[in-house]
């Protein structure tokens, strides 16, 4: 390239045409602009302010510093209401003012207070923990227990409400003892009780199964011995058979035989009438069937 050409400011080589368009693409490119109005405003929270207003003379107010807003969060919230649910269970199971020591047992008479309780496992345990119906249906679990009721007090408290099934039969089912109640549900003997029908079976008659609420003999037995019973109150044992129901023995080797059915009182009148016409005749040692009350029989025994 001659120097005159450089003057002119032609290019001939193509790497100076190179360096030729850079340059005018710096020059075409402008710096940006740094303008400070241009730059984004970050918008700042208006922190509220509550202005107060006393009275400190007639015509006079003081203006307080404003109280700022104080913002708790939920999850702040959260956690100490968390916290406390905490504490409070811990004092709880800490401390023995919430266990039950003792539950207030009401309306026995067959069971002692020791027994009610044992069957109600209420006794040392947390009383927010302890559901009153399912104590109740526990405790009707047991034959002795017809019904029942649990109330809770605070803050230990516990009062049982109980109805009994009342023995009125005691049950020698060969060799074996049961009270019974009127709906021939059977139970073990719990001391003494007043005023009980005693049968007495050679052999097994109760149909004892593994649920203890289920009448282990019909109740339309029981109350023909009740009956029977209280037309014949010189009798201290009423007998019964499987096959001729209840029955006595009147002390000089008769045998007498009720069966279950039909009318006690009408039975009883019929054989003291056979029992004097027998007796007038010197006729001892007799079995007397009056299952069927329309046809009385008897028959005597050698």
């Amino acid at each position: 390239m001659t120097l005159s050409e450089r003057a002119l400011g032609r290019i001939r080589t193509r790497a100076d045409q190179v360096r030729a368009r850079r340059a005018k693409l710096v020059r075409e490119i402008e710096p940006v602009s740094k303008d400070p109005l241009l730059k984004r405003h970050r918008r700042k929270r208006t922190r509220r302010r509550y202005d107060f207003a006393l009275p400190t003379g007639i015509g006079v107010e003081a203006r307080l510093p404003a109280i700022p807003t104080v913002h708790l969060g939920s999850r702040l919230l959260t956690i100490f209401l968390l916290s406390s649910v905490i504490l409070a269970l811990g004092r709880a199971f800490s401390s023995n003012d919430f266990y039950v020591e003792q539950a207030k047992v009401l309306g026995n008479k067959l069971l002692s207070n020791d027994q009610a309780r044992s069957m109600a496992q209420v006794d040392g345990n947390l009383v927010f923990l302890i559901d009153p119906q399912q104590v109740a249906d526990q405790l009707m679990q047991f034959p002795e227990v017809l019904s029942a009721q649990v109330d809770i007090g605070w803050p230990n408290q516990v009062e049982i409400q109980l109805v009994e099934r009342e023995p009125i039969v005691e049950w020698d089912d060969a060799g074996r003892a049961w009270w019974m109640s009127a709906d021939g549900v059977a139970f073990i003997q719990h001391g003494s009780w007043p005023d009980l029908i005693k049968v007495k079976a050679e052999e097994s008659i109760l149909h004892v199964s593994k649920d203890p609420l289920v009448p282990v003999i019909k109740p339309e037995v029981l109350s023909a011995a009740v009956t029977l019973s209280a037309h014949l109150p010189e009798i201290e044992i009423l007998n019964y058979d499987s096959e001729y129901g209840l029955g006595i023995e009147d002390g000089i080797g008769s045998k007498i035989y009720f069966g279950v059915e039909g009318d006690m009182a009408v039975k009883v009148r019929m054989y003291q009438q056979i029992a004097e016409r027998l007796s007038a005749q010197n006729i001892h040692r007799v079995k007397i069937f009056l299952m069927d009350q329309d046809h009385p029989f008897y028959r005597v025994e050698r």
